[in-house]
């Protein structure tokens, strides 16, 4: 049963907590996911604290493996916050910080965590944190310091999560009543029905196309030239004198026969035009021509930037810095669109890389796949029609001897809680793992590959994982 009160008075524990290491300049880091969520949610707190006289220093991690907690435990910090990582692992990080640490996250945890009180998660308090809020939103109910471009942060970091399940592709639960709660935070942002392509209110049509690897087209996306031709094909005028035009000047029966033209290159995903249109957000108190004024395409820059290892990058446009957005966002974007489609091409080109047994399908993306890239190239592998009925596992060696592992379900693949298989898997080759139902990870060491093949035949061929109705 949701308890929304008892969330809310945590909340505030935590917030008396933070605000009384930040005014005695006690030394706090912030240990974060480098995602989107992960991004906006230490942006969130970082203001906080600096509303609150203090500092803090950030760090970007993916799995928040053993090695990673020594390293922090023979540093001096007073306070370290972990962000949207290390769900169940409350008992080894009190080994090494003792009282000295707090978790914020929205990921599921093991009973032995819903009394924990440094553990501040929505599952606590029987709210779904697949759907009803991310770690972003939950260190906005955190921090007192509301303001419009916060609020907006906590909205950017559910839809980079893929909270936004509602009708028409709006976000649902608390992410939904931040905005309508907090109406004079929130009134500056605006929400409409629209094309959901990158840079609809700033790029040229056939350019935003090109670029938007959210919804990955095959033939399409990373190709401007394939573009403008099936565009001008349709017979669409893409000029209004002497410039190019907008996705969001197009009139209806232009996004109309716009969407028509795109239906071809869907052949092959599971992909339809309605995955194209739905719900944009905009913060209006951001220039009209600001790509950081809509909540999708910050998102997806903060997730470009990350998963091409510039997270620095991404914190500091979250933090305001429109400079180094103007002078990076367009190479940020080029880069990480290029790197997706060559992977993808790669990766499906290469059936000795493919192997589907039973419901699963593993995707070995060894000396293809970056660590940082598996969770974005396995999400579109997964919208192929070819693995629609499977659940699809993108695994990568690390430089430091580790194997990373994503996991997405296929559209018609349900049933699966990928982040308790993803949790089992962690347990029996002591590594660490979990995530949601339909989208989990995992990273262990190498050595580990034996049992780890066997604990997903064991999990996957055999059924043996509790599902859910």
């Amino acid at each position: 049963m949701e308890d929304e009160p008892a969330l809310l008075e945590k909340a505030r524990r935590f917030e008396n907590k933070i605000i009384s290491c930040a005014k005695n300049k006690e030394n706090i880091l912030v240990a974060t996911h480098y995602d989107a969520d992960g991004i906006c949610a230490a942006s969130i707190l970082c203001e906080f604290i600096a509303k609150n006289k203090g500092h803090c220093q950030i760090r970007a991690v993916s799995e928040p493996n053993s090695r990673f907690l020594d390293r922090l435990s023979s540093s001096k910090f007073d306070l370290i916050i972990f962000l949207d990582i290390c769900a169940g692992l409350s008992e080894e990080i009190s080994k090494r910080f003792g009282d000295k640490w707090l978790i914020i996250d929205h990921h599921e945890i093991p009973d032995s965590e819903l009394h924990v009180e440094n553990v501040l998660n929505c599952w606590q308090f029987g709210i779904d944190g697949n759907s009803s809020i991310s770690s972003s939103g939950l260190c906005y109910l955190v921090s007192k310091t509301r303001s419009d471009g916060l609020s907006f942060l906590a909205l950017t970091g559910a839809i980079g999560d893929r909270q936004d399940i509602g009708p028409r592709r709006t976000v649902v639960g608390l992410n939904a009543k931040i905005l309508q709660g907090d109406t004079e935070y929130s009134s500056g942002i605006d929400s409409k029905n629209d094309l959901m392509v990158w840079g609809r209110e700033t790029r040229p049509v056939h350019e935003s196309i090109a670029n938007t690897v959210s919804i990955f087209i095959p033939g399409l996306t990373g190709n401007k030239d394939a573009c403008l031709a099936s565009l001008r094909g349709a017979g669409i005028e893409l000029r209004s004198g002497n410039r190019w035009k907008t996705a969001s000047e197009f009139g209806e029966e232009e996004k109309q026969r716009l969407l028509e033209a795109i239906v071809p290159h869907l052949s092959g995903t599971t992909y339809t035009v309605e995955d194209l249109v739905g719900t944009v957000y905009g913060l209006n108190t951001r220039d009209e021509y600001s790509t950081m004024r809509d909540s999708r395409d910050l998102a997806m820059l903060i997730n470009a930037c990350s998963r091409t290892g510039k997270t620095s990058i991404a914190l500091a446009i979250c933090l305001g810095d429109e400079q180094i957005f103007a002078n990076n966002s367009d190479l940020i974007i080029s880069d990480y669109r290029a790197e997706v489609v060559k992977t993808v091409q790669n990766l499906l080109s290469s059936e000795d890389r493919i192997g589907e047994k039973g419901d699963y399908a593993m995707i070995v993306g060894d000396g293809v796949v970056s660590e940082r890239m598996t969770g974005a190239i396995c999400q579109i592998v997964a919208s192929y029609s070819r693995f629609r009925t499977k659940v699809v596992l993108v695994r990568t060696t690390t430089p430091d001897g580790d194997v990373k592992i994503s996991a997405r379900s296929g559209k018609e693949r349900t049933g699966y809680d990928l982040g308790a298989a993803l949790s089992q898997i962690a347990s029996v080759t002591s590594g660490v793992g979990g995530g949601h139902k339909t989208a989990a990870g995992a990273r262990f060491s190498i050595s580990k590959q034996q049992e780890f093949q066997q604990a997903v035949d064991g999990i996957f061929q055999q059924q043996q994982l509790k599902r859910r109705n």
